[in-house]
């Protein structure tokens, strides 16, 4: 206890240069259950300190708190911005999460709402195009503020933690049994130009506008060829899908793209505009499932003029997952409390989550039809807290899961593995490509500036070549589409390279086997 307290006097001789600071000049660090009061001048210069010979310096260093003088680079790394989506994001539900755990670490007392931090960063972005964690420590109106290091560390680490999780996955893949010569065979359709596509408006009684869908079809539609529907994700749009249209509406397969007004890339963009709020669970779910059934309302009636009524979902994302919830149960009871256990490590290394625990806080419409799909096919898929237990979503009906090692937004092993095994039948397949990303389904212009996706994503966020990670994408799912007739399952291969992409289509028992420890 008596070295604890000379410690602690160290430190305050060290880092205090006047014991009479005033309000937002001095902070209180809580590191291994000490509190440290360090002059923030002096904070946004710690890295100066490393090199520094005093006694207490040599302490950190010996004990192995040398971490400590690389926190200046994390405090100073921009986490807010005055443009784009950032601003909207703290106004919305998941603002609140995040402002709640960034309470956990920027600590004002009597705040723990975060209200006092949220109006600290408000009004630093009326000055400022970008703002760090240090600039809202300077810029607090409190005489104490505490840092808690090991929370930040904490989320600085779950980063970390989850791209040592992708690498270790790679690992686990390569060393998968290499499959032989053999490889997807490509599916001989006979292939047309007599392609037509036809903007049409659906009545939704949920709806003040009706639902926009583009349909997709041939002149030569063969008539056991299922309807297939798709879904964009959260802030997609439908042009970014076309070559699904295209493609599948050439091999005879009827198609149609759904527009969900209030979480498609308009709204998005008029939320980034500041002309929107940031939807939430409303539009991310009810409205959604709502329009789908409101378009198998029109397919069961005749309107798309089909020689039969069964159909086959999918979607990217938010779209996977409601075709999942769709042809699922609800969700796992305790919902609610998953998430807030989730949620505790700050969560933003999966930012789905945020979206998933919006499905706490309203009741899903009842499906007005009774099930009637033939699959589901998803890309980057995710539901993890809907479904945390194996077998546990309900879905009997075969699926087809598409990924990539590179997805940082739905992770592999923390998301779509787990969606997968949630899921029961010997027919389900999942197909990883190695270095595709959560963005490779949508198609990215060479030229940034001629790129439609209002996301901007940069190419190095963008992974493999996305027009080959969707060719072969293409390939599996038809041949998937094709074996369902007969109920034959697609042939497992691991270790196998296509049109320059390493991929591996498994089975539900190995990547059961690879999802362990």
């Amino acid at each position: 206890m008596k070295f604890i307290f000379i410690f602690v006097l160290s430190i305050c001789s060290l880092f205090l240069g006047n014991s009479s600071a005033k309000a937002a000049e001095q902070i209180n660090i809580i590191f291994e259950e000490m509190k440290i009061p360090i002059n923030i001048e002096k904070l946004s210069k710690l890295e100066q300190y490393e090199d520094d010979s005093k006694e207490v310096i040599g302490w950190f260093k010996k004990n192995g708190f040398s971490r400590v003088f690389e926190l200046t680079k994390f405090l100073k790394f921009p986490i807010f911005k005055q443009e784009g989506l950032n601003r909207e994001l703290l106004r919305s539900w998941v603002g609140r999460k995040i402002l709640s755990e960034l309470s956990k670490t920027i600590i004002v007392p009597n705040d723990k709402d975060g209200i006092e931090v949220f109006n600290t960063i408000e009004n630093l972005l009326d000055d400022k195009s970008e703002i760090s964690t240090l600039d809202i420590i300077q810029a607090l109106p409190s005489e104490e503020i505490l840092l808690d290091i090991e929370n930040l560390i904490l989320i600085i680490s779950s980063w970390k933690k989850e791209l040592i999780m992708q690498q270790n996955l790679i690992l686990k893949l390569n060393e998968l049994k290499i499959s032989n010569k053999e490889s997807l065979k490509r599916v001989k359709e006979n292939v047309n130009s007599n392609l037509i596509s036809i903007q049409k408006k659906i009545y939704a009684p949920h709806r003040v506008e009706p639902v926009e869908i583009e349909y997709w079809k041939s002149n030569k539609e063969s008539s056991d060829k299922e309807l297939i529907i798709f879904m964009p994700g959260l802030g997609g749009d439908i042009n970014n899908f076309k070559w699904i249209g295209k493609e599948l509406s050439q091999k005879g397969w009827p198609v149609i793209l759904v527009h969900h007004k209030g979480s498609n890339s308009k709204t998005i963009s008029q939320v980034l505009e500041g002309k929107e709020v940031i939807p939430g669970s409303t539009d991310f779910f009810f409205n959604r499932i709502k329009d789908l059934d409101a378009v198998l309302k029109e397919h069961r009636n005749g309107s798309f003029g089909l020689d039969n009524d069964s159909y086959i979902l999918m979607g990217h994302s938010l779209g996977a997952l409601i075709s999942l919830l769709y042809e699922g149960g609800k969700p796992l009871d305790g919902l609610e409390n998953r998430c807030d256990n989730a949620l505790t490590d700050f969560g933003l290394t999966n930012l789905s989550k945020f979206v998933q625990c919006q499905l706490s806080e309203i009741t899903l419409p009842k499906k007005i039809y009774p099930k009637k799909a033939n699959a589901i096919i998803g890309f980057n898929a995710f539901g993890s807290l809907i479904w945390p237990k194996e077998k546990s979503s309900g879905i009997d009906i075969p699926i087809l899961l598409i990924g990539g090692t590179y997805d940082l937004i739905t992770p592999l092993i923390g998301e779509q593995f787990k969606v997968f095994l949630s899921a029961n039948n010997s027919l389900n397949r999942f197909l990883i490509i190695e270095g595709a990303s959560h963005f490779s389904p949508i198609r990215i212009e060479n030229n940034l500036e001629g790129n439609n996706d209002i996301f901007k994503i940069r190419r190095e966020f963008i992974g493999a070549d996305p027009k080959s990670v969707q060719d072969l994408s293409l390939r599996t799912l038809t041949a998937f589409i094709n074996n369902l007739k007969n109920e034959e399952s697609l042939k497992i291969f691991s270790n196998k390279t296509d049109i320059n992409l390493d991929f591996h289509l498994l089975d539900r028992k190995t990547i059961n086997e690879i999802s362990k420890n």
